[in-house]
């Protein structure tokens, strides 16, 4: 598995909140509305040199919104669909904007017949092999101009003695 470690500042998010639990992942429905009012947002997107996003995020939290992992063995928390916009963009009514920690990031390709396979392959694996621990929510990326999917492990260094 290919994977690169980046460090991102803090990363501002527009788009439609819910809250997932173990019976209930909330998260295609939230993209449902997310896609269904995209105008709402379009203007507010940050966007690249050649015009196109710089990303769609499904962006997560722990039940606290501390930006933490989710619980329940990763199957509770707060979802975000949406997508990055400046610091300063106010969100339409409806829209609820986040703005995520900088962190540093361990991030691999994956692609949906894979995603759980990948998402607990890095989280057993992956990190423990590196000594890096999750150190907050895992975030679904997609990136407009190729369609490419990731997800963004955000990781610290295992200190010695844990």
């Amino acid at each position: 598995m290919e994977t690169t470690l980046v460090q991102l500042p803090e990363i501002a998010i527009i788009g439609m909140e819910g809250f997932c639990t173990p019976g209930h992942n909330a998260a295609p429905e939230l993209w449902g509305r997310a896609n269904a009012r995209f105008d709402d947002v379009a203007p507010l997107g940050m966007r690249e040199k050649d015009g196109s996003y710089v990303g769609f995020w499904g962006a997560m939290s722990d039940e606290t919104m501390s930006f933490l992992p989710w619980t329940e063995g990763f199957t509770q928390g707060f979802y975000l669909a949406g997508l990055e916009v400046n610091r300063d963009a106010r969100p339409p009514e409806g829209w609820t904007k986040w703005v995520m920690p900088a962190r540093t990031y361990l991030v691999v390709d994956v692609c949906p017949e894979r995603y759980g396979e990948i998402f607990h392959d890095v989280l057993e694996n992956l990190l423990p092999e590196r000594k890096l621990r999750l150190s907050g929510g895992v975030c679904d990326y997609t990136e407009p101009a190729t369609g490419k999917s990731k997800l963004f492990f955000p990781v610290e260094p295992i200190q010695p003695g844990e």
